[in-house]
């Protein structure tokens, strides 16, 4: 084809591919050879318009553990479907060591699925170590830590689907710093645990305060409002 188009070139002629001749020829065909029972499908029917919006169930959970000159503790924070956050410090009072911080803060967090009816689990944790041990891709060979893959593999069993996911620790941040409070903190050996209040305010105090009105004594020979 390519030839007779450089050859017609040199003369008055023009080639014109009779593609509408072609599509022609297929649709005689398609008309002449029906398939039998067929349905005939409407292009503006979905099949899934009554479906408003699909739940998500899934539940995100960050872990991180630290140890300072003060002592060890693990952050943990759960994030529900809905948004709704649950942050939680925990103060080890044993001999731990790093990796041991991280496989604590992990396990605790697990252990809270069936209070909360957790069903499927994104695990976020930015030590690489334990993200690929508990997540298959690397073997524990150290016999302290041991002890702890086997507790969570029992609690996988608990949960319908579960997903670990490393991530850097700029992006762990408010389960980090859960963990370096629970280790910077002293709670007293007469209690379990303590109450910390986060208060969230949008303007300094002194702006409220000079707006409480003040109380004016009446001169004399006047009536108070």
């Amino acid at each position: 084809m390519s030839r007779w188009t450089l050859m017609l070139s040199n003369s008055d002629l023009k080639y014109v591919p009779l593609k509408v001749i072609k599509g022609r020829a297929v649709a005689d065909f398609l008309a002449g050879n029906p398939i039998e029972e067929t349905e005939v499908i409407h292009t503006w029917s979905f099949p899934d318009e009554n479906v408003v919006q699909v739940e998500n169930d899934i539940w995100d959970f960050y872990f991180d553990g630290a140890s300072n000159y003060m002592g060890c503790g693990v952050g943990i924070l759960l994030i529900s479907p809905k948004g709704e956050h649950v942050p939680v410090s925990i103060k080890l009072d044993f001999n731990v060591t790093n990796n041991t911080t991280e496989y604590e803060a992990c396990l605790h967090g697990l252990r809270s699925a069936p209070h909360f009816g957790v069903k499927k689990f994104l695990v976020h944790g930015d030590s690489s170590l334990v993200i690929s041990q508990v997540g298959g891709s690397w073997k524990i060979r150290s016999q302290s830590l041991a002890p702890y893959q086997t507790r969570i593999e029992e609690l996988e069993k608990t949960i319908e689907d579960i997903r670990y996911v490393h991530l850097p620790r700029e992006e762990n941040q408010f389960a980090y710093a859960l963990s370096e409070l629970a280790a910077l903190i002293n709670i007293p050996d007469h209690i379990d645990s303590m109450l910390i209040y986060v208060e969230r305010r949008s303007s300094p105090l002194y702006v409220n305060v000079s707006m409480i009105p003040r109380k004016v004594k009446p001169k004399p020979g006047t009536q108070p409002f």
